[in-house]
């Protein structure tokens, strides 16, 4: 079993986020755009991209703080909360991911909508977002309540 590799970017977004406190907290509320920017040898790879109306982007939070293993998220009033049990940008590996809608292909250049990372991060990899098996629709939201996302919600529209 092979616990450590290497993984290369496919590529960089560009938002109009440079500072991380005025990211929004999740893709689908915000209205900002941004381009994927694909390596020009991967451009292959997006062939038929076009046809989804919404994409999966896993990235690499190259400017995240520390790696944590708990964390009080900003939502909670100060309750800690296991990293895995978060969406914190501080945990091990620093992977992160979006969903964000998919409005124009232009060669290697993907236009989007309802970015929430800063400019420059690291695109690690490309998934359709496909509803039949992404949604989950009796999914159980954990430890955040309804007030828990209507505040998400509210923060973020107010930094788009």
């Amino acid at each position: 079993m092979e616990d450590s590799f290497t993984i290369n970017a496919i590529g960089h977004l560009r938002t109009p986020y440079t500072d991380m406190m005025q990211t929004p907290v999740q893709s689908l509320c915000s209205a900002a755009q941004g381009t994927v920017e694909v390596k020009p040898e991967y451009a292959c790879g997006l062939d038929q991209i076009e046809t989804f109306s919404h994409l999966m982007l896993f990235v690499r939070l190259d400017r995240a703080p520390a790696e944590l293993l708990a964390e009080k998220p900003m939502v909670d009033g100060g309750a800690s909360h296991g990293i895995f049990a978060t969406r914190h940008m501080s945990r091990p590996n620093k992977i992160g991911f979006s969903v964000v809608r998919l409005l124009a292909r232009k060669g290697n250049l993907l236009l989007i909508e309802g970015v929430d990372l800063l400019d420059n991060t690291p695109v690690l990899d490309i998934k359709p977002y496909i509803p039949a098996f992404d949604a989950v629709p009796d999914a159980s939201s954990g430890w955040l309540t309804e007030t828990h996302l209507a505040n998400i919600a509210e923060k973020s529209k107010n930094l788009s």
